[in-house]
């Protein structure tokens, strides 16, 4: 049993054991931009067992790859419950060894477990789960072999299939930059540092649409969602204006993020500007690096969290319906807490059960000669986790939470998820050239948390894209089903409805991608299955 630490409002974590990785990304001196970006996470049940794997990203060097040498393998480690962790790569037939990047996993061909599509700088590889423990790589159309970054898997154009958007970083080319910058090094506050994002060219991201026969098709110009001025790294599909299907949202380094409203039919128009969630308050570019969404302030609309470079703040984009955001770091007590940090990797869940989302994030330097000088600012730094007054204002609890987050490191994808089976949401973290973080959420006993697995009928069998809205005591909650979000990385996809001190939900109502709604009254706290248009399974 855990001990007794949690009191109305606290959030208290402990660093529990971690599977056996290493990430390596480069040299020490990280002279180019490519060395310092990281790697993600993914959490997710590839053996229908019931609970959730690890799937940890791994890189290179640059001397490997340029002599046509594999890089460092990503991993796959079974849960076996208690943090006790076992690598299975090789039972599972996983290979990878590029230099990783992302990862995010999804049911595409709807046959009831979950394939996995790992981003590179290279080609990306793509695993079909075979549903008996192992995976095989395939060619299905999307090994696009520009630099790869953030994966999310949404259906665009409501056929029961999930398509894939991915946001490609930049067009990165070690030997013409050699020539253009002698030296190898720009400059920041006076340091020699890596390069970039600036002067290299901007790579579209790409949506590839599923064909349903296992291969897909580059509809990226077709749907309207090519851009090729910026720096895409984090994605996520989200119904941000409520109308049933998912809208695309790209967190873009040093230029505008980018916002895309579904049109129906697999067409996009880019909404960026007009929406008020391309930049910030004061009308300027921001370095976004992770993203992700959810109704921070009960009003039943998915707000928006971007993560940023140091000397600038982490974006609080607060929706206000049809497709209108409004920057609100500054009120909600987010902006002056991040200046000092450059953050990566994000999620909003409700850590403590409290019926309100909290924000965790993890921050990191890329440049490690900030420790060789008196800049203010560190290589490695903390994690950090702000607590939901139930306003949509945050206090930050790092200090408060438990001395794994407030350690320096340097983070960069991260992911949340029940590991232990006890309903309450653990994390972990990829560190870059380092082991991982497993963080154990210290909820007293089972935490009091209905926690829902929905598996569609008509629509694609993830149910991703569905949006549930459960009431309990007049409060009302409104959660989506989402695979890819925060930095390379894909949090676990069940939904957690917190119930503070009551015992279950009155009613939960469910918007199904199919269209279908369905309701529901009188569901207790636990582990519940439902199935489309079927309602609960047994338990």
């Amino acid at each position: 049993m855990k001990a007794a630490l949690f009191v109305a409002g606290a959030l208290v974590f402990r660093e529990a054991p971690h599977p056996s990785f290493r990430h390596l990304s480069g040299e020490p001196e990280k002279r180019y931009i490519l060395e310092v970006m990281g790697s993600g996470v993914a959490l997710f049940d590839y053996d229908g067992d019931s609970d959730l794997d690890v799937f940890l990203v791994n890189a290179s060097t640059l001397s490997r790859l340029e002599k046509g040498l594999p890089g460092e393998r990503s991993r796959l480690f079974r849960n076996e419950g208690g943090f006790a962790f076992e690598d299975v790569t090789d039972a599972a037939g996983i290979y990878e060894a590029g230099f990783g990047q992302g990862a995010a996993a999804a049911d595409v061909d709807n046959d009831g477990d979950l394939d996995l599509y790992v981003t590179n700088y290279g080609p990306n590889v793509f695993y079909r789960n075979e549903g008996d423990g192992t995976f095989s790589k395939v060619a299905a159309g999307i090994e696009d072999s520009r630099w790869g970054a953030s994966a999310a898997f949404g259906d665009v154009d409501a056929d029961g299939f999930l398509d894939l958007y991915l946001a490609n970083y930049l067009d990165f080319d070690r030997a013409l930059l050699d020539r253009l910058i002698p030296r190898q090094f720009c400059e920041w506050k006076g340091l020699r540092v890596n390069c970039g994002p600036r002067g290299f060219s901007g790579v579209s991201g790409r949506l590839f649409h599923n064909g349903k026969d296992g291969a897909f098709e580059d509809w990226t110009e077709r749907s309207g969602v090519e851009n090729l001025t910026t720096y895409p790294l984090g994605a996520l599909f989200s119904d941000l204006d409520r109308d049933g299907d998912p809208d695309l949202y790209v967190a873009t380094d040093s230029t505008g993020h980018l916002l895309f409203e579904n049109l129906g039919g697999g067409r996009f128009r880019d909404v960026s500007l007009a929406s008020g969630a391309s930049l910030s308050q004061l009308g300027k570019e921001q370095a976004g690096m992770g993203v992700d969404s959810g109704d921070v302030n009960g009003d039943g609309l998915f707000d928006l969290f971007v993560t940023n470079f140091s000397d600038d703040y982490n974006t609080l984009y607060l929706n206000r319906g049809r497709l209108s955001f409004t920057d609100s770091s500054d009120v909600s007590g987010l902006g002056v807490a991040s200046l000092p940090y450059l953050g990566w990797s994000t999620c909003l869940a409700d850590f403590d059960a409290d019926s309100d989302l909290d924000i965790f994030l993890v921050n990191g330097h890329v440049y490690p000669q900030v420790d060789e000088a008196s800049v203010g600012e560190s290589f490695r730094q903390p994690m950090q986790l702000f607590a939901n007054r139930g306003t949509g204002t945050f206090d930050e609890v790092t200090s408060l939470s438990g001395s794994a987050l407030g350690t320096p490191r340097s983070s960069r994808g991260a992911a949340v998820g029940d590991l232990d089976g006890d309903r309450d949401q653990d994390m972990v973290v990829n560190v870059h050239d380092g082991p991982p973080v497993v963080l154990e959420n210290l909820l007293s006993g089972e935490a009091n948390v209905l926690v829902l697995r929905l598996v569609g009928r008509e629509g694609n069998r993830d149910a991703i894209g569905a949006v549930v809205t459960a009431v309990s005591r007049g409060n009302s909650q409104v959660r989506e089903v989402k695979a890819g979000s925060g930095y390379l990385s894909q949090s676990d996809s069940r939904i957690y409805v917190g119930l503070g001190e009551a015992k279950g939900v009155d009613s939960l109502r469910i918007r199904w991608p199919s269209g279908l709604v369905e309701a529901l009254d009188s569901v207790a706290s636990g582990e519940v299955t439902v199935l489309e248009g079927k309602g609960m399974l047994p338990r």
